[in-house]
């Protein structure tokens, strides 16, 4: 795999002034942060937290990975503002980091070995080139490019994007999950020994209480779902912003006229797709499944 130097990604932006507005380091920071999401996201939380272009989760994340704040911090004032269902699921996934935690414990081998076996012979692709296309957000699939994106400009990526993303590299690429949580172990802020090894290992399918291999986050349809004005897409591939909605997340099915229209030359302005999403789908299912049986 490519080193993050290696992908030649300073050129199209300074790292460092793109990633500084988005985090105040230190122990005020993260008490600064964990106020606003009380005031301003937990009412929000339960559906909004599936909406990358919205405010709606609380990017606590780095804060707690640095001890800046603890769990217990957290958790208190999040009940402290009463119940529902929204305080409930914020709260469940404080529980989820530390099950991470408790894997870890159990499995300090966690990022490098798949927690069920029969993973271990599973026929992953060994194309680098397309590695390379989703390290650097080049795909042809905007709802995956502006999840990497996201992450190479800001050092984090939303949660709902992080497991499309996954899914796109384990499952229609068929690329080995430890390439996915080797780079965002390089390149997120919040990365975590833990929750970012249990997490790649629950979107393969190897992982303690993994997601079923027939899981394949069709990258297009979440999108629509999720980003529906297409806020989020245009937020970090902007070269497609002058298309219509109904073409955001599939410029290739848009008609020639309209990209034009559009100032989008797929192949030049934008790439097209590496993948056959719904061909890589099925070559996807019949692996998985073929793993499946012989277990």
């Amino acid at each position: 795999m490519l080193s993050v130097d290696a992908l030649d990604l300073k050129p199209k932006f300074n790292w460092d002034e793109t990633l500084a507005p988005h985090w105040t380091i230190g122990e005020e920071g993260a008490h600064r942060r964990l106020e606003n999401f009380i005031h301003s996201g937990l009412a929000h939380y339960k559906e909004g937290r599936n909406l990358p272009a919205k405010p709606f989760v609380s990017r606590l994340s780095p804060h707690l990975r640095f001890g800046e704040i603890s769990p217990n911090q957290v958790w208190y004032a999040a009940t402290s503002q009463g119940d529902g269902k929204d305080i409930d699921h914020f709260c469940s996934e404080l529980g989820w980091r530390e099950f991470s935690y408790s894997l870890l414990y159990h499995n300090p081998d966690l990022a490098t070995v798949n927690l069920q076996k029969k993973f271990d012979g599973f026929p992953w692709s060994g194309d680098l080139a397309a590695l390379t296309a989703w390290q650097k957000g080049d795909t042809g699939v905007p709802m995956v490019d502006a999840g990497m994106r996201e992450l190479w400009q800001t050092g984090f990526m939303h949660n709902r994007v992080r497991m499309i993303t996954g899914s796109f590299l384990i499952k229609n690429l068929l690329l080995d999950w430890r390439h996915g949580e080797r780079w965002f172990w390089d390149t997120l802020v919040d990365a975590d020994p833990a929750s970012n090894s249990a997490s790649w290992q629950w979107v393969a399918g190897c992982g303690a209480d993994a997601a079923p291999y027939f899981r394949i986050f069709n990258p297009v349809t979440q999108g629509q779902k999720f980003d529906p004005d297409g806020d989020y897409v245009r937020r970090y591939v902007p070269e497609l912003s002058a298309l219509p909605n109904k073409y955001i997340f599939n410029p290739w099915e848009a008609p020639a006229d309209l990209l034009r229209e559009a100032n989008v030359e797929l192949g030049v302005t934008y790439p097209k797709p590496i993948i056959n999403i719904k061909a890589s789908r099925e070559r996807a299912l019949a692996a998985f499944k073929a793993l499946s049986q012989g277990a």
